[in-house]
């Protein structure tokens, strides 16, 4: 979107930045603590992770068939992960927008997006009647574009085609909705956008599962899974778990389904936190609707205020190590902090002198089709979703529904969908894998730039075959 030169004042603005996630760092209410697995147990569900597939999947199961036993590992604490990491926006979408639906699931793409709309609209009810407390808020959503050669009208059309309510709007009618630059015409929604403090969520959906019955086991990792008997033996450092069937809802970490690292590509997403706005400033910025901002760029920014007056900004960069290497040290990446400001303050002049309470990063589980992909291994006695591609809040929910049926109830008609069968294309091998997401970046950032394609982007967009999230 935004590339201007560099100004050292900026980084003033990072001086006092604590690199820590936010959410994490203002967390709610924790009404139950889980201790680590030391002993040996015997349950009829094992869930390997803790964030939103393995919270949602236990749940799920849970209210399914009250009567099984279920217990979650988690390698680090509930909502450690991605979880409480991500921006909070809360989208109907299960194939990452309609233009990527129209080109993987054309024949499917009215139930999809039915089944979307579906599953968002349950995740509000479940938050208000379970009383979460977790600032979810339906507040639509403002799209702009960043040329004057963008546009967005056939966009509108589309969505309106599918039920969407989406207006085109100027940019000068844009910018009376809120006052940014480098920015041109925008696609406004007022609906099926939410935002969430994500962390809390999470929270609030452990205390749930926690007051349904089902076991919870932190600061556990598991080591090994594989086959026992008629059944699953799951190995962590200070105990075991003799199950019957498992779910694995750890997305971005595939060492137990070493099987799906062909098609995950894990990248870093980066995201800053301001302090508080003040009256005067958002009154400054007329940001009175509080609509979740993004951009339609290649290389986009997303934002979105929180319930203290706070921006969240984030995008632009998403940086793939070798091998899909995943380090806490990679979350630390000053360069892509420091770019990230100076493009905050370029559209938000206004608020130039603001600082930067919170810095952080998380791996997002990106895959060449943008949406997430269903299978079992150890002969259908595992499930698992994976490569929801920053798209995983609210869709992690319809996965979760998605991984129960593989195992508890194989006629649902969920599964007789091609999106639920298919899978997304194998990315190559390194060092072919690592050379292909650099030449795409690389790619990307020039049509941003100059609107012209090129022959690489045409041929994996024809291909179906994404290097980017």
């Amino acid at each position: 979107m935004h590339r201007s030169p560099m100004n050292n004042r900026f980084t003033q603005s990072l001086s006092k930045t604590l690199h820590r996630p936010f959410w994490i760092d203002n967390q709610g209410p924790k009404e139950y603590s889980s201790p680590r697995l030391t002993t040996s147990i015997r349950v009829d569900l094992a869930i390997i992770g803790g964030g939103f597939s393995g919270l949602w999947s236990a749940i799920l199961a849970k209210e399914a068939n009250p009567a099984i036993r279920v217990a979650v590992l988690e390698a680090q604490s509930i909502g450690s992960g991605a979880s409480g990491r991500n921006g909070g926006f809360v989208q109907h979408s299960l194939t990452h927008g309609l233009e990527q639906g129209q080109s993987q699931f054309n024949d499917e793409l009215y139930d999809l997006e039915k089944l979307g709309v579906e599953n968002f609209l349950a995740i509000g009810k479940f938050i208000e009647n379970n009383s979460i407390e977790c600032d979810y808020q339906v507040v639509g959503s403002l799209e702009f574009a960043t040329r004057k050669d963008q546009d967005l009208k056939e966009t509108v059309d589309l969505r309106n085609r599918y039920g969407q309510n989406a207006k085109l709007l100027s940019a000068k009618d844009a910018k009376s909705m809120i006052n940014v630059t480098g920015y041109q015409e925008a696609i406004f929604n007022p609906e099926l956008t939410a935002i969430v403090d994500p962390y809390r969520l999470s929270i609030g959906l452990y205390n749930h599962a926690i007051e349904l019955g089902i076991e919870f086991f932190e600061n556990t990792p598991v080591t090994s899974l594989r086959a026992r008997g008629s059944g699953l033996h799951l190995q962590s450092d200070f105990g075991e778990v003799i199950s019957s069937k498992a779910i694995l809802a750890t997305n971005v970490a595939t060492s137990l389904n070493p099987q799906i690292r062909r098609y995950i590509l894990p990248v870093y997403d980066y995201v800053l936190m301001t302090e508080p706005l003040e009256r005067a400033q958002l009154e400054e910025i007329k940001w009175e609707g509080r609509w979740g901002l993004s951009d339609i760029a290649n290389q986009f920014h997303y934002c979105r205020l929180t319930s203290d007056n706070r921006i969240l900004w984030g995008g632009y960069d998403a940086i793939y190590h070798y091998g899909g290497r995943l380090d806490a040290g990679y979350e630390w990446r000053p360069k892509t902090y420091e770019k990230l400001a100076n493009q905050f303050f370029v559209t938000f002049p206004n608020l130039e002198g603001i600082g930067f309470s919170h810095a952080w990063s998380g791996a997002i589980d990106t895959c060449t089709r943008f949406s997430p992909f269903f299978g079992t291994i150890f002969d259908k006695k595992v499930a698992y979703s994976t490569g929801y591609t920053g798209l995983g809040v609210a869709a992690t929910r319809f996965g979760a529904q998605v991984t129960n049926d593989l195992l508890f109830n194989p006629n649902s008609k969920l599964l007789g969908l091609k999106y639920t069968k298919s899978k997304p294309r194998i990315l190559p091998p390194e060092p072919f894998r690592y050379a292909a997401v650099q030449v795409t970046r690389h790619a990307l950032a020039r049509e941003d730039l100059t609107a012209k394609e090129g022959l690489w982007l045409r041929t994996t967009r024809a291909l179906a075959y994404g290097f980017d999230s």
